[in-house]
């Protein structure tokens, strides 16, 4: 471990040899995948962590260095609306706030999503001076949110930044690692150790070769209170992340010690209390003043009840014993976390209770803690349960090989089944977490109907959960395009009714639509869905112009099938006597589209288009149509009118 904590620093030194103003913004995912544990047993978010605080202590302080910080998934979880939001900067890059940037790296959470595409999108705009920029991305996972990672890089590059991404892979597997490093540079890490390799090597792409490292100790005074106050009792001891011991020398000043260390990241032990206390992060040119509050905090008993838990079920924490005071928590860590670690917490309230929890989605052994934050802002564990396992349901899919295009698919499904279980397709290769159309399993069933895709491929069936990010059980299945076609005209007049032969699934998702072809996918105007006679009269838009006839999937937005088809303009005649009597019945001979709404009628000379007297409306009318002339003697017009108020033919006549 001293080798991580020496390649941090070397990497940090090169720092300070760049003349140019220099803006880095490091951005860790905390998303709740990182409570898996690295090829050297340490959790992800424990080993992130680590480095990063050990980069942040040991960095110089110049005028032309900005260092930000931005987080996603530390605020909110990712089974609750708004994770795939939750991306905030938590540090601009003004200067160098060293000491808020080891606070928040300390206690970051990690329990959300994985909005990586929004994150790098407003990274964009997160720089704010002239000179060098890098981003430097920590993550162990892919996009969970739907986002187009390849789009927010190309504005990174069209900002000027993309030479200088950087995505350090946490215990990546393989085949992601592969599909970032056609994205941007990658390295991938999967210890402590690594990772520290893998900083010194990104920050090296936008800085000088160092020069060798100059360790300077900074001043450290602890003190250490009990009930508020000073607490000289027993000794302290310091234990730094490369394993190396340290002892710091007891002041006059009552419950105070003193002593210089080198930066870095440190826990601190008091005996005879035996509390630890971790991140204690010693920085260059800060304070370095460190509160470590010893208070006796009442012994809570903790238990689970439950025989069998499955990922991200719901089950039993019982807790009693608490006093009731304070900030109380239950907080559900896998064996072996630190102890302030909080990847799952609830409120606890009350002396005693029983409380519904949802379990984690990643399986392995886990503890439930019942903790009281105390004076200095840490969580303090005052009980904890029995180790219990959370184990990944066993699910079985079944559905054919081959579909068709747009057509049902019938999957049946072996599950217990949880609130918020889903089943739906992807295509293959989908990251986890990804999903496009999807429809809700049933206790009381076992199997659920849904449209295959729109667009011949190979897919993938997915088992999941809202609550969890990776699925429970996946399928293989491939999609071939259906049997489509239209026969139709080649022209038609403008708002009329076009005869369509059509063959496709009849199916009531499915619809025919004539629109401009210049529409994109999901345009529609008028439509007669595929579940009713064959063939269909559809009137055509109103407007001229070359046009395309399309079967369309209503709940993909997708079009299936096109065949051209080119509208001219409209046109009309109305044909009747030059005079009439007043009230008297008036033949018109009419031609015209004959659309749903179209009318004639007769109105004053120069009124608006809409404007109407007596009216006939034309669809399914005779050739000639009889409407009532005025009372008022005078000078009026015949017109033809479509359902939109467009006047299309017009005649005057007298009424006497």
């Amino acid at each position: 471990m001293r080798t991580a904590f020496l390649t941090a620093c070397f990497c940090l030194t090169s720092l300070t040899l760049n003349a140019e103003p220099t803006s880095v913004e490091l951005i860790l995912d905390c998303s709740g995948s990182m409570w898996n544990k690295l090829s050297d047993g340490r959790y992800r978010i424990d080993a992130a962590k680590q480095v990063l605080s050990e980069f942040i202590a040991t960095a110089p302080e110049k005028e032309d260095l900005h260092i930000g910080l931005r987080l996603y998934g530390s605020k909110v979880s990712h089974r609750e609306p708004g994770a795939c939001e939750d991306t905030v900067l938590v540090v601009p890059m003004e200067g160098f706030q060293r000491a808020e940037m080891l606070r928040l790296v300390k206690d970051a959470r990690a329990i959300g999503a994985t909005p990586l595409a929004i994150s790098l999108n407003a990274a964009a705009d997160d720089f704010t001076k002239p000179g060098k920029k890098q981003v430097i991305v920590f993550t162990d996972g892919e996009e969970s949110c739907g986002g187009d990672v390849t789009a927010a890089l190309a504005r990174l590059k069209a900002d000027g930044i993309d030479a200088d991404v950087r995505i350090i892979g946490i215990g990546l597997p393989k085949v992601v690692a592969e599909r970032f490093a056609v994205l941007a540079p990658i390295e991938n890490a999967d210890s402590v150790v690594k990772l520290a390799e893998a900083l010194k090597n990104a920050t090296s792409a936008t800085m000088a070769a160092p020069a060798a490292p100059v360790v300077k100790k900074e001043k450290v005074t602890v003190r250490v209170t009990k009930n508020g106050e000073p607490w000289s009792e027993g000794d302290l001891s310091l234990l730094r992340t490369d394993k190396a011991v340290f002892q710091l020398t007891k002041s006059e000043e009552p419950g105070t010690w003193v002593g210089e260390l080198a930066p870095g990241l440190y826990s601190a032990t008091v005996s005879p209390s035996g509390r630890v206390f971790t991140d204690l992060g010693v920085a260059v040119g800060a304070d370095n003043t460190f509160v470590l509050d010893v208070t006796e905090m009442p012994k809570v008993t903790v238990e689970v009840p439950n025989e069998e838990i499955s990922l991200v079920q719901e089950f039993t924490v019982i807790f009693s014993g608490a006093n009731g005071v304070g900030e109380q928590y239950i907080i559900i860590a896998p064996v072996g976390a630190p102890d302030s670690a909080e990847p799952n917490l609830r409120d606890a309230i009350g002396k005693e209770n029983t409380m519904s929890v949802i379990a984690p989605e990643n399986p392995g052994m886990y503890e439930a803690r019942f903790t009281v934050r105390g004076k200095d802002y840490r969580q303090v564990i005052c009980g904890r349960s029995k180790p219990f396992e959370v184990k990944a349901p066993v699910v079985g899919l079944e559905l054919p090989a081959t579909v068709s295009a747009s057509s049902p698919i019938t999957v049946k499904y072996k599950a217990p089944v949880q609130n918020n279980d889903w089943i739906g397709w992807v295509k293959a290769g989908a990251a986890d977490g990804a999903y496009e159309s999807y429809v809700r399993p049933s206790v009381d069933a076992e199997r659920v109907q849904i449209n295959a895709p729109a667009e011949p491929g190979e897919y993938e069936m997915r088992y999941a959960n809202d609550a969890s990010h990776r699925p429970f059980a996946r399928k293989a299945f491939k999609v071939e395009a259906a049997s489509l076609a239209l026969e139709a005209p080649e022209s038609a007049m403008a708002g009329t009714l076009v005869k369509i032969i059509w063959k496709a699934p009849a199916l009531a998702h499915l619809y025919i639509t004539i629109v401009d072809k210049r529409e994109g996918e999901g345009a529609y105007n008028r439509y007669i869905r595929l579940d009713g006679g064959n063939p269909m009269q559809l009137q055509a838009p109103r407007k001229a112009g070359d046009m395309e006839i399309r079967i369309n999937d209503e709940q993909q937005g997708k079009v299936l099938f096109r065949r051209p088809i080119k509208l001219t303009d409209m046109k009309a005649t109305v044909k009747g006597p030059s005079e009439v009597a007043a009230n008297a019945a008036i033949p018109i001979e009419w031609t015209g589209p004959q659309g749903e709404g179209d009318y004639v009628t007769i109105t004053k000379p120069g009124a608006e288009d809409s404007a109407y007297l007596s009216y006939h409306e034309v669809p399914g009318a005779g050739a000639t149509v009889d409407i009532t002339a005025p009372e008022e003697p005078g000078e009026y017009e015949l017109r033809y009118v479509t359902q939109e108020s467009q006047v299309i033919a017009r005649q005057p006549i007298r009424v006497k």
